[in-house]
């Protein structure tokens, strides 16, 4: 209801703005230095993927982001959004090829895969031409960052799709561990930067009543968010110089973690925690969010630095004291140099289907929302005058509707609920980001990971002959490889067997799966340069 009203009073403000100066949006659009791809009404497109991130808020009842980025580009889009089983709906439309929209998000989303799918049964058309003649901005975009282009561009030569883009937002927002500083205070803890004094911690929690409650057994010293596995973020403290399970060593040869020697001593370390009581035993994660609302968590693995905030305001329901802070990465050894790898630079792919019409009014579109500067501002601060405003500086300030709105909270979730930070031609900022957490803790470890964090390793989209050596081994691998990396933590299975279990996730394809990630990785050097 708040959002609806938002949205008749901006749209009664164009309008009343329309009637004083006589002009058409057309008009208004030039004066204003917009740029219409289109007469208004005359072009209408169709979009189909994932719905909003924001709760009660849906892409197929425009939001007011939405309304502006029509209102500019003269381009009208039918949306066909899902908040749930949109995959399924999205593979079956695909493959019946019937109904087709005239641009899609592309599944499987937990892989590239479909890229290679749909380009070669003619679903998904060529970029190429189109960006060179029609997209100036996603030009610049892949010249600025060579890496996107690289992980657009299919083994053929060609474009049939767009990444989308988090190279820029996560050079500044690192993901690792975040532990409970008023926890090391009360306890006279320092914070921990070896596996061993991040074990005497671990200890501490546990035995020494943390959050001072009376109660010394209810503290979980270690928690996980997104299953067990998770924890291997400690592998530099294993003698690895980074926290990647892909990585390449000196001479470029790439390497999976998750079966050397190293790995098992981390998994042998893990073992012993989890015996002592020392890692929660919600191995899914399920109660992670319970249990810090009851002030019982002192470590998290893993989450986004901003995902602090949130948790400090969960625990503070029962412990107003309550400080989360990002910890450093944990070394082998004292003074060692081992670096967060950053998240990963791509999330889902989108395309232009063979059903459009208009191609080149989709690729002027998409070169608006995805990478024009103008398309930015609406993408990532909303609408100048109802979310934020600039000052004489040039500076932005974001409304109270943003950081005071009573149903959506957080600010990320308020600019959602207007359509911005969306789910569609993914292109998130980096300073947008520090902006909207400037002042805060958050932003601190931002700026101390920022420029000390490397890049993770490439997902580069495969030929034919990867694309059904993978999707044949590579779930069935990983599925292996997740479970028994939980029941040697667990000790369900004994790290004697360690030996067999690497014998094993060979046999199931992983040096098939090293030499496809191998070639990629070449082709990724041969593109970026």
């Amino acid at each position: 209801m708040a959002r609806r009203m938002i949205s008749r009073v901006l749209t009664a403000a164009v309008t009343v703005s329309l009637m004083m100066t006589g002009m058409g949006t057309a008009a208004m659009a030039e004066e204003a230095g917009e740029s219409l791809i289109c007469e208004p009404g005359s072009v209408s497109l169709t979009y189909m993927g994932n719905d909003t991130w924001c709760a009660g808020v849906s892409y197929n009842d425009p939001t007011e982001v939405q309304q502006e980025i029509e209102r500019r580009t003269g381009v009208h889009i039918e949306w066909d959004t899902y908040s749930s089983d949109v995959e399924t709906v999205l593979q079956t439309r695909m493959a019946s090829l019937e109904g087709l929209p005239d641009m899609v998000e592309i599944p499987p989303f937990d892989s590239n895969v479909g890229v290679d799918t749909y380009s070669r049964n003619g679903v998904l058309i060529p970029l190429n031409d189109l960006i060179e003649e029609y997209a100036p901005n996603i030009q610049k975009l892949f010249e600025k960052y060579p890496a996107l282009k690289a992980m657009c561009t299919s083994s053929d030569g060609n474009i049939y799709a767009l990444a989308g883009w988090w190279g820029d937002i996560n050079d500044y927002v690192p993901d690792y561990l975040y532990i409970r500083q008023d926890w090391l205070d009360r306890l006279g803890l320092e914070m921990p930067d070896t596996v061993d004094e991040l074990y005497d911690v671990l200890v501490a929690f546990k035995n020494e009543d943390a959050n001072g409650n009376g109660d010394p057994s209810d503290e979980i010293p270690l928690a996980t968010k997104n299953g067990l596995m998770q924890l291997y973020y400690l592998m530099t403290g294993f003698g690895y110089n980074t926290n990647s399970l892909w990585y390449t060593d000196d001479e470029g040869a790439v390497h999976y973690a998750a079966v050397e020697e190293q790995y098992k001593e981390m998994l042998t370390f893990l073992n012993k925690c989890y015996s002592e009581g020392l890692i929660s035993d919600d191995l899914e994660g399920t109660l992670l969010t319970q249990n810090i609302t009851e002030d019982k968590v002192g470590i998290v693995c893993h989450d986004p630095a901003d995902n602090m905030a949130s948790s400090d305001d969960l625990a503070r329901t029962s412990n107003p004291e309550c400080d989360y802070e990002f910890m450093p990465v944990i070394q082998s050894e004292e003074g060692g140099s081992a670096k967060m790898t950053k998240r990963t630079l791509t999330w889902h792919y989108y395309g232009v289907t063979s059903a459009c019409e208009n191609p080149e009014a989709a690729i002027q579109w998409i070169d608006y929302v995805y990478a024009s500067e103008e398309g930015m501002m609406l993408y990532n601060y909303g609408i100048e005058g109802l979310s934020y405003e600039v000052d004489e500086n040039g500076e932005i300030t974001f409304t109270d509707l943003i950081t005071n709105n009573e149903t959506y909270t957080s600010a990320f979730s308020a600019l959602r609920s207007i359509g911005a930070w969306p789910t569609y031609f993914i292109n998130d900022s980096g300073e947008a980001f520090m902006k909207i957490f400037e002042g805060t803790k958050v932003e601190t470890a931002c700026q101390a990971a920022y420029g000390n964090m490397v890049d993770p390793f490439p997902e580069m989209l495969g030929t034919a002959d990867e694309a059904e050596v993978y999707t044949s081994m590579w779930p069935d691998l990983s599925t292996y490889l997740e479970e028994m990396f939980t029941a040697f933590v667990i000790g369900t299975e004994s790290l004697d067997s360690f030996d067999s279990y690497v014998e094993t996730a060979n046999s199931m394809g992983l040096q098939e799966i090293i030499q496809i990630k191998s070639a990629q990785y070449a082709r990724y050097h041969e593109i970026t340069g």
